[in-house]
């Protein structure tokens, strides 16, 4: 194995035979000789592959990284898919593209997507180990045109090991990229270690949040009366954010890590009164932040990662397993004392090596590794608090959302973006993308209390493909207001089967998905958000078109002759404003639809 250090190694040579490019080029870099490397490639089917590596040494040793890179020719190529919400859609060149995705237990998906200009796939990678820090590419090498894929594994410093083994499922097959997206996902859904956890039918159900409506300005009332106007709406849960646990009204997180309600005194009698207006209660925690005011701090000071300025906050260690234990013991506490039906866990993505962390499993700490340990903490939370309520709510939001956190929690939201209606759009996609039956959970979407109501829907419009999280104050917006969410809940909530439990395609990545279709046996609801031409064949008995731009022209190619439909004209209060039954010629049809209204249309 010595000359593997300077003539490389062909990891796919069983299989160049089978692979759908001529000249392709694989190979790792400076593997240390201690590590013997074997690797077996299975033909999964027809230009899907899925190949593994193992690195075995008698002793415990530290390696440099190595890299794995093969080549795929830039033909018909429009751009890359990452889970990484901060991502564009760009080809990225091959000098950026070694720290191009970092994924590890609680940070992103180890997952790279590249697709064509008719948002085929074109190549499709990804890795069995979403716990260990990796680090995934794919750039354009520009003297030749093609695109260098690549998988660096130990790129950041690791403790000494003995075994590695690892999966990378290749997919070349020309599909729409969703398919070989969900075709990961549900790879990862079927490694034992990443068994999603249970999804309750309330994680599917709107919610309200107290973030952007309220910050830390709550008070058990202002609640109770949020909570009587929302589930009047059709709002089943409501999530009460940062603030709950401190009377500082600061920003920051000084004052975090004990977890007392200073600001709701009586949280389990706050809790009872909300459930019997037959409405859910999960509560707001920063999981790795220990304020320096807290009681925590002074408790478990010298158990720390970290000290962040910004915050003013400790980044605790989860390697020790008293840190574990105290937060199992606050969750589960609360859980009982309070009877809550769920948690926001947030913040986890700050669990990292930081320059003066040791990677030893000295002083008290038993894991050297950091993204094992969450893996453990996280582990450890969901079991406890499953074990005493099995249908619990576990929210955790963009970054945290790979396969190891699907095991872990039941819902995934999408990264704050208040009053974004775009970027919200976008990334409530991106996650149903690839989470499977995971809930996934918009942002909560907001808009000011003066913008005219059809501007206002399209917050709403923009995230009909994931579960509303709402955060206004119901009781201070318009009448207008709250009639077109009441519209709109009611619509989604009859509508969520297909919304949610179909396959949906979204149209071009690139273009923060302007078109999105999802489709039942009977139904199809189509969402349009830029001036394209709507496709209907007639398969399928009503159709909502669903008008969520400022423009009122909806442009419908129909592609067989004499179709005739039903048609209904809503506007975004849910006021019927045309009603005809039309028969439509093979070719293009243009109907008004007003801003954030909708057509239905039913085969007579």
């Amino acid at each position: 194995m010595a000359n593997l250090t300077t003539k490389g190694w062909d990891f796919l040579q069983e299989i160049k035979d089978q692979l759908p490019y001529d000249g392709i080029s694989i190979y790792t870099k400076t593997i240390p000789f201690v590590f013997e490397l074997s690797n077996q490639v299975q033909k999964l089917e027809k230009d899907l592959f899925r190949v593994t590596i193992k690195l075995q040494a008698p002793t415990l040793n530290n390696t440099k990284p190595i890299k794995l890179v093969w080549k795929i020719p830039a033909i018909n190529l429009k751009g890359t898919w990452l889970s990484n919400y901060e991502s564009d859609r760009r080809i990225y060149a091959e000098f950026d593209a070694e720290r191009m995705l970092v994924s590890r237990t609680a940070y992103e998906a180890p997952v790279i997507s590249l697709f064509g200009h008719n948002d085929e796939n074109l190549h499709t990678f990804a890795c069995s180990d979403a716990i260990n820090t990796l680090s995934l590419g794919a750039g354009l090498r520009e003297e030749d045109g093609w695109i260098y894929c690549n998988v660096i594994l130990f790129k950041d410093p690791v403790p000494d090991f003995n075994l590695y083994e690892l999966s990378i499922l290749l997919d070349y097959r020309k599909q729409r990229y969703e398919n070989s997206l969900r075709k990961v996902s549900s790879w990862w859904s079927s490694i034992t270690e990443y068994t999603p956890m249970l999804v309750p039918d309330v994680a599917k159900l709107p919610m309200y949040s107290t973030w952007y409506s309220y910050h830390q300005n709550i008070t058990t009332k202002n609640l109770l009366e949020e909570c009587k106007r929302a589930v009047a709406l059709g709002f089943k849960t409501i999530i009460v954010d940062d603030g709950w646990q401190t009377n500082d009204s600061n920003r920051g997180y000084a004052f975090t890590g004990d977890w007392l309600p200073e600001r709701i005194l009586n949280m389990s009698d706050f809790v009872k009164k909300v459930h019997d207006l037959d409405m859910k209660v999960m509560l707001w925690y920063s999981v790795p932040f220990f304020g320096k005011h807290s009681s925590a701090f002074q408790q478990f000071n010298g158990k720390f990662l970290h000290f962040s300025e910004e915050f003013q906050a400790a980044i605790l260690d989860p390697r020790y397993p008293d840190i574990r234990a105290y937060l199992v013991n606050t969750y589960t506490q609360a859980l009982k004392d309070w009877n809550l039906d769920g948690f926001k866990l947030d913040f986890i993505d700050h669990f990292i090596p930081y320059k003066d962390t040791v990677l030893t499993t000295e002083n008290g700490r038993d894991y050297a590794a950091i993204d094992p340990a969450v893996d453990r903490l996280m582990t450890d939370i969901m079991k406890s608090l499953t074990a005493i309520k099995p249908d619990i709510l576990i929210e955790y939001r963009q970054h945290y959302i790979g396969p190891v956190l699907r095991k872990c929690g039941n819902m995934f939201r999408a990264h704050d973006c208040p009053n974004d209606a775009i970027t919200n759009r976008r990334r409530v996609i991106d996650l149903r993308l690839l989470s499977g039956s995971t809930a996934v959970h918009s942002d909560m979407f907001m808009w000011n209390y003066e913008e005219p109501v059809e501007l206002a829907a399209l917050q709403f419009l923009n995230i009909l493909f994931s579960v509303p999280q709402i955060s206004v104050r119901l009781n201070e917006i318009s009448a207008a207001h709250q009639q077109m969410i009441q519209f709109y809940t009611e619509y989604w909530i009859k509508n969520r089967d297909t919304l949610l439990e179909n396959h949906i395609t979204a149209l071009g990545p690139s273009e923060n998905y302007p078109l999105i279709k999802a489709t039942s046996k009977e139904k199809q609801i189509i969402t349009v958000h830029a001036n394209l031409i709507v496709e209907i064949s007639g398969e399928h008995n009503i159709i909502d078109i669903i008008n969520a731009k400022t423009s009122e022209d909806i442009i419908l190619k129909h592609i067989h002759n004499h179709i005739t439909y039903k048609a209904k004209i809503f506007d975004c209060l849910g006021n019927l404003i045309g009603n005809a039954t039309n028969t439509f010629k093979k070719g293009m049809a243009s109907i008004k639809v007003p801003i954030s209204g909708m057509i239905t249309l039913s085969a007579t």
